[in-house]
């Protein structure tokens, strides 16, 4: 168990934890973006800032195992105004984070001095909060759903300038082609401390939580009571592993329709606002979501970013070519017509049976040409059988199967034009 301390600006750590953070200090908790925006923030949505931008640096900033020691056990302890209110959500949120991140997570709330919120009267309307990442699909969502309807794009941005710059590139692009869309984006991130790398662990699996309460805040401000969107195509929202190797340390949940199911009950019940956190693509393949970018902005797909690695990338290139999101993109993308993306590796030209096992790209390519497979094979039952992720009260299972289906056929008819890949289709 690492326990973390979690204190106001200046203040000196805590004996008996093992880090210290202080808010301002050592994390940024977006709240200086949203004070410009909306004013100074409640003493709830400061609540709500602080716990989300923790959660987050503390993930960043504990590094993971291997194997058998990937999953950590971590304690907070974050000062709280409003604990009466949010002290009964604590064990919904650390369902929500353990079923994020595959870690165990205990959240003590410390009350800190400073006045209750009061209710907060914002005058409601049919407008929409979008989840604006710089990602194929939350950018089709913005021009599917830009067009005929009131909508307010919300990103998060840390220190990586190409994701700030991707996002803004995008929308820039939108406003030129007639689709002038409100964008707010806000800086949440966090530096090194005493026994404490800010930036040591790349899988962020925490960040829909802090992106999720991010939107929430602002829909909430903008009176959006009725949609927050986070728009994700299904193979990758679903994420089922693609073997029984990767469950855990292979396979995220960020915008699963649980996760979601979940904040939303976190999140209405600490906010008192009864908007629904919908993913509109869950169903869809992402050659399906990105149907409509390839008809009229094409140019924006190349801009766009779908890659885990983008922090860690040579001069020149915007997407690593090797990580699952890189070959789910590549598929879609393919699907319609050549890719433009730049990529570090393009492996789908190689001979990959030539390919030393332990090469990432490789056994990141044979896992999933071994999932189409299946996919595109196997009965409803045998797949409901391996994958009992699809028993979920919060999906469709049939047409999640249908959904997977049709990325299988997408992705054979691709990979099948790639002779170093084709055998492993066989």
């Amino acid at each position: 168990m690492t326990s973390v301390y979690v204190g106001l600006a200046g203040e000196a750590p805590a004996p008996g934890f093992d880090i210290s953070l202080n808010i301002g200090d050592h994390i940024y908790t977006g709240a200086a973006e949203f004070q410009q925006k909306f004013g100074s923030p409640t003493t709830l949505e400061t609540d709500l800032l602080n716990i989300a931008a923790t959660v987050f640096a503390v993930d960043r900033g504990l590094p993971r195992g291997e194997r058998e020691e990937f999953a950590r056990r971590i304690e907070l302890s974050i000062p709280i105004v409003n604990v009466a209110r949010l002290q009964p959500l604590v064990p919904d949120i650390e369902r929500v984070l353990r079923f994020l991140s595959t870690d165990s997570w205990r959240l003590t709330l410390r009350q800190q001095n400073g006045a209750l919120e009061q209710a907060l009267t914002v005058s409601q309307n049919d407008g929409k909060t979008l989840l604006f990442s710089g990602g194929l699909d939350s950018l089709a969502a913005a021009v599917e759903f830009g067009k005929n309807s009131q909508l307010h794009l919300v990103s998060h941005v840390t220190r990586n300038q190409q994701t700030r710059n991707t996002q803004q590139e995008l929308v820039d692009i939108l406003g030129q082609s007639g689709l002038t869309l409100p964008h707010d984006q806000f800086f949440v991130s966090s530096r090194d401390a005493q026994n404490f790398n800010h930036d040591v662990e790349s899988t962020q699996r925490t960040r829909s939580f802090l992106f999720m309460a991010l939107g929430a805040l602002v829909a909430r401000r903008l009176g959006h009571s009725k949609v927050l969107m986070m728009a994700e195509n299904g193979q990758l929202a679903i994420h089922l592993p693609l073997n029984h190797a990767r469950v855990g340390a292979f396979s995220t949940h960020t915008a699963h329709p649980d996760v979601l199911a979940m904040m939303q009950r976190v999140l209405q019940t600490s906010l008192a606002v009864k908007f629904e956190i919908l993913n509109p693509y869950v169903y869809r393949t992402k050659g399906e979501v990105i149907e409509t970018l390839w008809k009229e902005l094409q140019n924006t797909i190349p801009v766009s970013s779908s890659c885990w690695r983008n922090t860690r990338l040579p001069r020149g290139a915007t997407h690593c070519g090797e990580c699952i999101p890189c070959y789910v993109r590549r598929i879609a993308i393919e699907t319609h017509g050549a890719d433009q993306t730049a990529y570090a590796r393009n492996i789908f030209v190689e001979n990959i049976t030539s390919l030393a096992a332990t090469d990432e790209g490789r056994r990141n390519l044979v896992d999933l040409c071994e999932f189409v497979v299946r996919f595109n094979r196997e009965s409803e039952l045998e797949l409901m059988s391996d994958w009992p992720e699809l028993y979920s009260t919060n999906m469709d299972p049939a047409q999640a199967i249908q959904m997977y289906r049709r990325a299988s056929g997408e992705a054979i008819t691709v990979l099948n034009r790639y002779a170093g890949v084709a055998p492993l289709l066989q």
